[in-house]
């Protein structure tokens, strides 16, 4: 009897102390006989198969709530949300919106959302008249020093690409400066303007993950679209899906595409390929933000993308999706 007991409280100690993890159970509709994946950061976590819209995953135990991805093996399907230790529900259709239920912590984070809501269009209105008010000081004070530090700022600290950082710069009167933060600027400014529409894209040579060397004359004659990132990183990743979607749209069109990422090694380059079934070529030097492209092209933030037409020459940068289709669409 008293080891029967002890065998019950030992049973009972152990359901106590066992640990409460995550599940997520889907019903997507349109969603059927493919593996869904589901991703912590950049390092792949599990997959389960979804059977006429429906799967269940049950995770391990998260120390604090996570920002996860869940998507489909072929891509056409995914989002991301705030998992934690609970029971979690997707429920809605592939090809429209899904709802997700479950996780207190994604409840908080879109109640947060509504709740900035409107300081961000308000912060987004007056960050559209910020250019306009400060072009009216510059033009009474073009020789200022507080005129170049503003300029200096806007491209420096907030990155503003070249068009609109130059009609600012086109208030100030060059004659006026000189020293450390005016060479500086007018570096930056320099290497900005050869990268242009019209311009020739520099060349480059890099290694894929297979060691083979691959340089921009090995797309001459094909329209190629040039994306500067990192495996790993959020907006990057969260890209793949939409240029999968323009390759595949494009690719019998003369057109491909090729990634330089600025990595460490290739191991986050492999993982991208294999997650994402990407097609077109993934190339670095391995030497993160000491690759050469950071200080002669001015590479000071990622991502960023350059269109070029069958020669090299820049035709657009930094399209979104919907301006690339339409681009590649009015192209002959």
């Amino acid at each position: 009897m008293n080891n029967f007991i002890r065998i019950v409280l030992g049973i009972m100690f152990l359901s106590c102390g066992r640990e409460a993890s995550f599940t997520v159970t889907g019903d997507v509709e349109g969603l059927d006989d493919v593996m869904v994946y589901f991703e912590l950061g950049a390092r792949q976590v599990d997959s389960v198969k979804a059977v006429g819209g429906h799967f269940e995953y049950k995770g391990n135990t998260l120390e604090a709530p996570e920002y996860i991805t869940v998507r489909s093996g072929n891509n056409q399907w995914g989002g991301r949300f705030w998992a934690e230790n609970s029971r979690i529900k997707i429920t809605g259709s592939a090809t429209g919106s899904c709802e997700i239920t479950g996780s207190r912590t994604e409840d908080e984070y879109q109640l947060y959302r509504e709740h900035m809501k409107p300081v961000w269009m308000a912060k987004e209105a007056a960050n559209s008249m910020e250019d306009s008010v400060f072009m009216e000081f510059a033009r009474r004070y073009p020789r200022s020093q507080v005129s170049l530090n503003h300029v200096y700022n806007c491209r420096l600290l907030h990155k503003y690409s070249f068009p609109r950082l130059n009609v600012l710069f086109q208030c100030l009167d060059t004659t006026a400066f000189k020293g450390r933060q005016w060479n500086t600027f007018m570096e930056v400014y320099n290497i900005d303007r050869k990268l242009q529409p019209g311009c020739t894209f520099p060349a480059f040579s890099f290694p894929d993950v297979f060691d083979t060397s691959l340089s921009l004359a090995d797309y001459k004659g094909r329209y190629l679209l040039v994306t500067i990132g990192s495996a790993g990183l959020d907006e990057y990743e969260d890209g793949l899906l939409s240029r999968k979607e323009l390759y595949d749209q494009y690719a019998d069109k003369e057109f491909t595409m090729v990634d330089i990422l600025l990595e460490r090694n290739k191991e986050k380059m492999i993982k991208v390929i294999a997650n994402y079934g990407i097609k077109w070529d993934l190339v670095s030097d391995c030497k993160y933000w000491d690759c050469y492209i950071v200080r002669e092209w001015g590479i000071d933030h990622i991502c960023q993308n350059f269109l070029l037409d069958r020669e090299g020459k820049i035709i657009a940068r930094n399209l979104s999706l919907g301006d690339l289709k339409k681009t590649m669409n009015d192209l002959k």
